[in-house]
């Protein structure tokens, strides 16, 4: 069978304006990408553009690539201001399709591959209602969560319009059974199967590092102690240090890194267990993962966090809060969990990998993760999903 023609949009994806923002979704093309003949379109607003709109075209990590980027509505006027945006965002889209079909190729359309809902959505329906073009949709979005309560807040039109992408789409591909039962709860009706996220696992490989007298604990993240909880890990680690000294926690991040040694020495962990990294590229960060000992994620709420992918694919075992999908993959094999706040709980599983890590073969971790998500893997899932729409 011929190789498909596959469009990808998505709401968030990286961009000069925010150079990690979807980078999940950026995994996601690549693993996709040697299954069909892929085009990915971001469209992203910039408050500094003299012209109405600019497009970057690039081969991203072997992906045909074009960021469209148009001015951003400055009205103040909330019905105007919401009219404008839209508009404007449609028509990036449609500069888009006409650059990559009129300058590179792009003959036809034959799937569109949208990621996550809202507002990139719109114009996958627009498509589909306009050209009998078929969406699927990958949904990453936390919004949906159960302990979440941004939904509630959702202007009643844009529920509404999501509603119809979703029944829209030919497939809902959600990232975790736990988000695909929640968007289910919020009334989001349509054909649903899972897929996980993504890990290069020639990139992310086998750890190296053997446990030595000092352990080194990972942690990357935002550091967004709403969501992250950075502050429950630096009080049970400064509770840990009462009674021993052989850790110290790395934290890989790009976020605000002096809010964070804030929080830290607000809570009484000396600097002495701790070590900040500003952003790092994923070849760095895979460095990372193949140094230490464990991870530990902590967080308040979650959807099915890249951290844990590439942490259990360099099998590297990983504490973590009990949210979101985590518990689909986390067993006692290759981590452990614990709710969420619970500080005494999270003191008693660091204490136990600190002096247990024999106990976690780093082969088998690794060899159960890259099953479930090596490139190869997640993008024949979706090469199939493909076949079966077109068919």
């Amino acid at each position: 069978m011929q190789k498909p023609n596959v469009l990808f949009i998505s709401s968030w994806y990286p961009s000069m304006e925010h150079e990690t923002l979807g980078n999940f979704v950026q995994r996601h093309a690549e693993a996709i990408n040697p299954f069909v003949n892929l085009w990915v379109l971001a469209v992203t607003s910039s408050s500094e553009l003299e012209e109405e709109f600019q497009l970057e075209y690039s081969t991203i990590n072997g992906v045909n690539t074009l960021h469209v980027y148009y001015q951003k509505v400055n009205s103040t006027i909330p019905i105007l201001s919401s009219a404008k945006k839209l508009s404007r965002y449609r028509e990036a889209y449609n500069v888009g399709k006409k650059f990559l079909t009129e300058e590179k190729g792009m003959t036809s359309i034959d799937v569109i591959h949208c990621n996550v809902t809202f507002p990139a959505g719109i114009y996958a329906l627009d498509c589909k209602k306009k050209h009998k073009i078929p969406y699927l949709l990958t949904e990453h979005w936390t919004l949906f969560l159960p302990y979440k309560n941004e939904f509630k807040k959702l202007n009643p039109l844009v529920k509404r319009k999501m509603k119809e992408i979703v029944a829209n789409a030919s497939r809902v591909v959600p990232v975790s059974e736990h988000l695909s039962k929640s968007m289910q709860e919020k009334g989001m009706k349509g054909s649903y199967t899972v897929i996980p996220n993504v890990a290069d696992t020639q990139l992310f490989s086998l750890r190296t590092k053997r446990p030595t007298e000092i352990k080194q604990i990972l942690h990357v993240s935002t550091l967004v102690d709403d969501h992250k909880n950075i502050s429950g890990i630096y009080r049970t680690l400064r509770i840990i240090a009462e009674t021993r000294q052989d850790f110290h926690l790395v934290i890989v991040t790009d976020g605000d890194i002096e809010k964070a040694k804030f929080l830290q020495k607000s809570v009484g962990l000396q600097d002495r267990y701790v070590t900040y990294h500003g952003t790092k590229t994923p070849q760095e960060i895979a460095h990372f993962y193949q140094s230490s000992d464990f991870f530990v994620l902590f967080s308040n709420y979650e959807n099915l966090p890249v951290v844990m992918v590439e942490s259990l694919c360099c099998g590297l075992p990983f504490i973590s809060s009990n949210v979101g999908g985590i518990s689909e993959f986390i067993n006692e094999s290759n981590g452990c969990l614990v709710e969420p706040k619970d500080e005494e709980s999270l003191w008693e599983k660091i204490n136990f990998m600190l002096d247990n890590l024999e106990n976690f073969d780093s082969k088998t971790i690794r060899e159960s993760a890259v099953s479930q998500f090596d490139n190869s893997v997640v993008g024949s899932r979706y090469s199939e999903i493909y076949k079966e729409i077109l068919s």
